[in-house]
């Protein structure tokens, strides 16, 4: 398995390798296009019952169709690399994502990934976790991305496990010392992740990645769908259906039938023009609705906190939507709380346009580490890293480059430009124009649950040249 992991990744990069060097060269004897104008922001829907219907089922089926979408991603990648369906297969990304990750929007520069979409609908997928004395976690997705299960340093330790994943339907035995994880859907995304401590610590979280093995019974059934980032009517309701009917999820189905009026379960022939009109018209200011939404509300000193449900939905639409349009894959806070910035203290927006500070008490309560990364805000709402000379994308506990005061605190410079002298050890880039802050908190300690410690505001400062 080790042979077949290192295998995969190293087809996987010469892929993309392969893909930039066939692109055409700049032609530098032609003048420079003209920067195409920005597409104008969609209208603002009218408030009328109609509308308002078409938004809760819109809401409704967002997240599964995301599911399906960076599912289908993954798998031409793989099929493109010659490596088989991708599907019930562990893809490991063996290097920390950069400002070229596009796989998943608001990535993190911390951990190594390992990414399996999983079939269950044949029978169980059987998973190992190796000892590992390094914070690691494995997130078991449903197809509407709630998080089923975390296996990891939180809840495994340092032992390991092996696990058999079953779908909804699963009435089998197991073998002897093999713990069944049911998902509610046939189709899920399990999530791993490795810490890395450091660039010195690389090949040993690489190592610790490539000894996780996973097993699938049964075949995967082919989803022959083409999932586009921007759907039209179409598009949506035909993955949002293929994603209802492959889950298995009674619970799934009964509710997508109040959604019926809005033809979810429909075919997109039997829905009347109006509806499709409807449909189609509206999907762009819809899917705008939900941009902002991960640091959306009042916020503390300019700073949004989870909410207790994130990751566990239930019957939140709103919630699942708009994380899975800023933050899918998210993680409970239990095993990882996000606290997003996209204002300062005072309620100004956080832009590359001027400098900002930003002071990390000490001693803040975490049991594994902590992390603040800098995204660009994209213009269909999705966040990215900033492409900057020092290739530094977060800062955290683990940055061994950090100036800290004698008390343990640390004061950020966050600006567009590198100050000069000492100054840029400190420095977070930020893109030229808005920007939003994340910071992520594993394993996080009763204070940070419970509210009684808050981060301090992010101020303005003068421009560091």
């Amino acid at each position: 398995m080790r042979h077949t992991w290192g295998m995969i990744a190293a087809v996987l990069a010469l892929a993309a390798a392969d893909a930039q060097a066939q692109a055409p060269p700049a032609q530098s004897a032609k003048p420079a296009a003209k920067p195409l104008a920005k597409p104008a922001a969609p209208a603002a829907l009218p408030d009328t019952p109609e509308i308002r219907a078409l938004r809760r089922a819109f809401r409704f089926g967002f997240a599964p169709y995301e599911m399906l979408r960076t599912r289908a991603a993954q798998a031409d990648r793989v099929a493109a690399a010659g490596m088989g369906s991708g599907i019930n297969m562990l893809i490991p990304r063996l290097s920390l994502a950069d400002a070229s990750t596009r796989e998943i929007t608001t990535p993190n520069n911390d951990t190594l990934y390992g990414s399996a979409w999983l079939d269950l609908a044949d029978g169980p997928v059987f998973f190992t976790i190796p000892p590992l004395s390094r914070y690691h976690s494995a997130a078991l997705m449903s197809i509407t991305s709630d998080v089923v299960a975390v296996l990891g340093t939180r809840t495994v330790g340092a032992k390991g496990g092996r696990y058999a994943i079953v779908g909804p339907n699963f009435t089998g035995d197991l073998p002897q010392g093999v713990e069944m994880v049911r998902s509610p859907s046939n189709d899920a995304w399990l999530l791993v992740r490795v810490v890395v401590n450091g660039e010195a610590d690389l090949a040993a979280a690489a190592d610790g990645l490539t000894r996780y093995t996973l097993s699938a019974v049964g075949a995967a059934t082919p989803l022959p769908l083409a999932v586009p980032t921007v759907p039209d009517g179409k598009a949506f309701i035909t993955t949002v259906n293929a994603a209802i009917a492959r889950s298995g999820d009674a619970r799934l189905a009964a509710r997508a039938r109040g959604f019926a009026d809005q033809g979810i379960g429909m075919a997109w022939e039997q829905l009347s023009p109006a509806l499709q009109a409807r449909w189609n018209a509206s999907l762009p200011a819809l899917i705008a609705e939900l941009k902002g939404g991960m640091e959306a509300g009042p916020g503390i000193n300019g700073w949004v906190y989870p909410p207790l449900n994130m990751a566990l939905y239930g019957e939140d639409d709103d919630l699942r939507a708009k994380v899975a349009l800023g933050g899918l894959a998210a993680l409970p806070r239990e095993e990882a709380i996000y606290v997003a910035a996209a204002r300062d203290g005072s309620g100004a927006p956080l832009t590359g346009a001027k400098s900002w500070r930003l002071k990390i008490p000490p001693g803040l309560p975490v049991g594994a580490f902590w992390s603040l990364t800098m995204y660009s805000q994209e213009e269909d709402g999705r966040r990215f890293f900033v492409a900057n000379p020092l290739n530094r994308y977060a800062v955290g506990d683990r940055s061994s480059h950090l100036v800290r005061y004698p008390d343990g605190s640390i004061e950020l410079f966050i600006q567009h430009g590198r100050p000069s002298g000492e100054r840029v050890a400190n420095w977070l880039p930020a893109p030229k124009g808005p920007f939003m802050l994340l910071f992520r908190a594993y394993l996080p300690g009763s204070g940070l649950l419970d509210g009684s410690v808050r981060l301090p505001p992010v101020t303005e400062g003068e421009m560091i040249p």
